[in-house]
């Protein structure tokens, strides 16, 4: 005949020291960020390039300002819509880089700059930066359709810096 034994066991905790501390003095800071673009009008903006033809060119800028308390780094968003059966999307280079900055974009068509483009463009408190976008119709755009348009949309978002 087999036999179960089992044994209880009580174990106790005791703390052999006691410690309390107080801390005075201390000062927390938060901050905030926050961007805008051109003064007042949100985190986007867009432009619309239609009836163009062959060598036409200009220039789009965008002032990005950090209207937050500390510094931040900026981020790009690129949305591209296209219609019209002319491509204008194929045959419209553009340059996107920041004023005394880096490139974003190089030159190329507008219509591969779609995407998100992490480019930690770094802002103090209350600094701007100007985005630039400079464009041209290449000579390849030899048969333009009235109804051609592109519609490029950038938006901005921004973290904090490390």
């Amino acid at each position: 005949m087999a036999t179960a034994i089992c044994l209880g066991l009580l174990f106790t905790a005791f703390s052999y020291f006691n410690d309390t501390e107080a801390s005075t003095n201390n000062t927390f800071t938060v901050g905030t960020w926050a961007v805008d673009v051109g003064g007042g009008s949100g985190d986007s903006a867009s432009c619309t390039f239609q009836n163009l033809t062959a060598g036409q060119s200009g220039t789009e800028t965008w002032s990005v300002t950090n209207t937050g308390t500390v510094p931040a780094y900026v981020d790009l968003n690129i949305g591209i819509l296209e219609s019209g059966t002319g491509h204008l999307g194929d045959y419209l280079m553009v340059h996107l880089y920041v004023s005394g900055g880096g490139d974003i974009y190089g030159d190329a068509p507008i219509k591969n700059s779609a995407g998100v483009y992490d480019s930690n463009l770094p802002l103090a408190a209350g600094e701007s930066k100007t985005v630039i976008l400079d464009w041209y119709a290449s000579a390849g755009y030899t048969i333009p359709d009235a109804n051609d348009k592109v519609v490029f949309a950038i938006s901005f978002s921004i973290q904090p810096a490390p």
